[in-house]
């Protein structure tokens, strides 16, 4: 207790004489300086610790409630507290100078985030925009293909609305023609969904829209299954990435798909609105949109300023993934998403809907209610009791998102809660 009080006093010390020359803790701790913005945790280091104390060590840097159960990543992810500060603390900047900060050192930082992004993804800088979610990255390439009325677009019934919102908008302006293939859910295998693919592909097929991992159930598509499937046929694949990087290892060179959009503030756990727009070097000359004219450069004459201190931020929060690392924290968060289902299994008064196939599934688990208990009911209780789930309308249905930060603690929690709901 001591040696905290005193290192409070030194920091209030210094507090003090930073102010009067106007420069902030943050900016004494050195904004690149990773370890400072993990409160003296070097993850770079992770290899020496347990999954157990890395992954607390992990919910302790976020700002969560101390007592909220928080099962839902897939909605918005919680930033780690290293983001909020570096963000306050570049916003300061900005604003003591804004023109010469955001065009020349922060605009120079910004622009480093699309290589770290790059090396998260596995793809390469020039093939990397920087956006503000999910559902923009999808209407830059919408938006920006050459369509003819009567050409077709490959979808399912369980898309998001942020992504349909681009088909749509193709189908009113251009004439293009949506199919959706009906989903089943719980899916069986990889075979299952590729003959649905197949079946449902025609002459007039021009563009595939797929979820890598679906919002609804959870399902992991096979992705660079479909990308062979449909390998010199002129049609282009593009991905919902929205629920996958930040819970799935992410390799885009060997996915193969065209193009891939996914934000930056679920499992990443990044600053709000933002986001990826990834775009096969092969297929870039098949998008034009007014966005890009300018180049993929963060800041453009056609992008027009961003947001600098937020997009630093985001960079900083990449960094953090790669020292945790992808692989491991894919391997906790699937962990996390077995025991979740296998106790979900003995809960009566309830379907799971998620593929139980290790090849099919990922850290979501949904399930929908039997009987006259509603959703809507489940979703409040919950709330009321400091745990956060997602409630699927469609279905009757619970999403419950299994990130790394969460625990065997927290699903029984819920379950505990839920079983008394149900009964």
């Amino acid at each position: 207790m001591d040696k905290i009080l005193l290192k409070n006093k030194l920091l209030n010390t210094r507090r003090g004489l930073l102010k009067g020359t106007g420069l902030s803790v943050l900016a004494y701790l050195g904004a690149s300086n990773i370890k400072a913005f993990s409160q003296g945790v070097d993850f770079k280091n992770s290899e020496n610790m347990s999954d157990d104390i890395l992954f607390a060590e992990v919910r302790k840097q976020l700002m969560l409630k101390e007592n909220l159960v928080y099962l839902n990543t897939g909605t918005l992810g919680p930033a780690p507290k290293l983001v909020f500060d570096k963000i306050a603390a570049m916003m300061t900047r900005l604003e003591a100078n804004p023109a010469i900060e955001n065009f020349g050192p922060m605009g120079k930082m910004m622009e480093q985030t699309r290589g770290k992004v790059a090396r998260f993804m596995g793809a390469d800088e020039d093939e990397i925009i920087l956006t503000r979610n999910t559902t923009e990255g999808i209407s830059i390439v919408c938006s920006g293909i050459d369509w003819t009325a009567g050409d077709e677009i490959l979808t399912t019934n369980h898309e998001h609305g942020g992504a349909e919102t681009g088909l749509e908008f193709l189908a009113d302006t251009k004439g293009a023609v949506i199919k959706k293939i009906t989903m089943p859910y719980p899916a069986k295998d990889k075979k299952q969904l590729l003959d649905l693919v197949a079946a449902n592909i025609t002459d007039k097929t021009k563009l595939i829209l797929l979820s890598h991992v679906v919002t609804v159930t959870g399902l992991r598509w096979p992705i660079k299954e479909v990308s062979k499937m449909i390998e010199g046929r002129n049609i282009l694949l593009i991905v919902d990435g929205a629920q996958a990087p930040g819970m799935l290892h992410i390799d885009l060179h060997d996915m193969g798909c065209d193009f891939y959009a996914c934000s930056g503030h679920k499992w990443i756990m990044g600053p709000k609105e933002t986001g990826i727009l990834y775009m096969r070097k092969a297929v870039q000359n098949k998008v034009n949109n007014v966005f890009i004219t300018g180049g993929y450069a963060t800041y453009s004459h056609s992008s027009g300023t961003r947001n600098a201190p937020i997009i630093i931020g985001f960079g900083d929060v990449i960094d953090w993934h790669m020292a945790i690392g992808s692989k491991r924290s894919e391997k906790r968060c699937l962990d996390l998403a077995g025991y979740c289902r296998k106790q979900l299994a003995k809960v009566k008064g309830l379907t799971i809907i998620s593929s139980d196939n290790p090849e099919l599934s990922s850290a979501i688990v949904s399930f929908s209610l039997d009987g006259d208990v509603k959703n809507g009911d489940v979703f409040t209780q919950m709330r009321d009791k400091n745990i956060t789930i997602k409630r699927l309308p469609q279905y009757n249905a619970i999403r419950i998102s299994n990130h790394m930060f969460t625990t065997n603690k927290d699903v029984d929690q819920m379950i505990t809660l839920l079983k008394e709901i149900i009964a």
